[in-house]
């Protein structure tokens, strides 16, 4: 690989049907399965600073163990090689091409190196926000001036120290939205803008919301992703995300520090309701539906975003296909891309 251009995911998608690519990326997935003559292949997933590409691994092709760059690849046969089955969180250089699939580009992968680590450490290839970090940081202290108190104070003692370090840094999800580093903030930063947004037009229309609260359930309504999820360096899930839940964990931690701040009991009832029902539906995790117009806002803001935040992803993976996409199993639709997109 050393005398190939190496590719970005960016610039893989910008190539044509039959175009080959070198690439060096971190693997987030591979999974094993069997073709209709039950040959093995695999489905695997890839990430750089760009973003996410998924391809198709066939039973001809070729997988390499590089760790030892003085020594000659060793070529390993994935199906029974127990390390190659867990290759996610690890670099990889692949060899690729290309080619079409139902009208849309399908990446297949002929070569894939497990290339030493160290030399090639996987954080340097891990997905950011688009936006940068201190544009972010701004508008979330700025939305937190917009609180008065006690909200305003309450926000400010939450975010701080080491859970801020944490919240600002950590994803939103590990796959279907702002899986990536300042994932959360930037999700948390849209959530309460478009929260904010709607109620001060209902505001306006004489409809009964408390801004403050509508700006602390928004900012709030995610803080247990701080213990959900984490960076090793890809977006993880923690024992505690897998058997508690972020909805369950930020309950918990607000009920903390609810108390530790003495925040008024009503404020805190209020705030600690919209954690409880942000997701709008007992189908979708939260114990609670939205029972006071401040949660209800909050809990379309998060939708809104999550929904669109997936549109987008999957419009642009289609390249310049205008139509239908493929079935999203977590918004339960087919998305239809009806102009062309900027380049991501």
């Amino acid at each position: 690989m050393a005398d190939q251009q190496v590719f970005s995911i960016a610039q893989v998608r910008d190539l044509s049907e039959g175009g080959v690519f070198w690439g060096k990326f971190v693997a987030t997935s591979i999974t094993q399965k069997l073709d209709k003559n039950q040959k093995p292949y695999w489905d695997v997933a890839v990430m750089d600073g760009d973003g996410t590409l998924e391809a198709k691994v066939w039973s001809n092709s070729e997988w390499y163990d590089r760790r030892v760059e003085e020594e000659e690849p060793r070529r390993v046969d994935p199906s029974q090689d127990a390390f190659f089955s867990r290759i996610s969180g690890c670099t990889v250089g692949v060899q690729g091409k290309v080619s079409s699939y139902n009208g849309r580009p399908q990446y297949t992968f002929s070569k894939v190196y497990l290339l030493n680590q160290e030399k090639n450490p996987p954080h340097a290839y891990v997905r950011k926000s688009p936006i940068p970090f201190v544009d972010l940081e701004r508008r979330f202290r700025e939305l937190v001036d917009r609180a008065e108190d006690p909200v305003k104070g309450f926000l400010q003692h939450v975010f701080r120290g080491e859970r801020w370090e944490k919240f600002s840094t950590y994803p939103a999800a590990t796959s279907h939205h702002h899986a990536y580093v300042h994932g959360l903030l930037e999700h948390t930063v849209a959530v309460a803008s478009s929260a904010l947004a709607i109620a001060e037009d209902y505001i306006i229309r004489d409809f009964s919301l408390d801004r403050s609260v509508v700006l602390g359930g928004s900012l709030l309504h995610d803080l247990g992703k701080v213990d959900a999820y984490g960076l090793d360096p890809m977006p993880m899930l923690t024992l505690s995300g897998s058997v508690h839940d972020h909805i369950a964990l930020g309950y918990a931690a607000f009920s903390r520090l609810a108390e530790e701040f003495s925040l008024a009991p009503t404020v805190a009832l209020h705030l600690g309701h919209i954690l409880l029902s942000h997701h709008g539906a007992k189908e979708y995790g939260s114990p609670v539906l939205p029972a006071t117009a401040e949660a209800l806002v909050v809990a379309a803001a998060d939708e809104l975003d999550f929904r669109l935040f997936v549109y987008d992803h999957t419009v642009r993976s289609m390249g310049d296909v205008l139509g239908i996409s493929d079935y999203h199993q977590a918004t339960g639709r087919r998305f239809w891309k009806w102009q062309e997109t900027p380049s991501a």
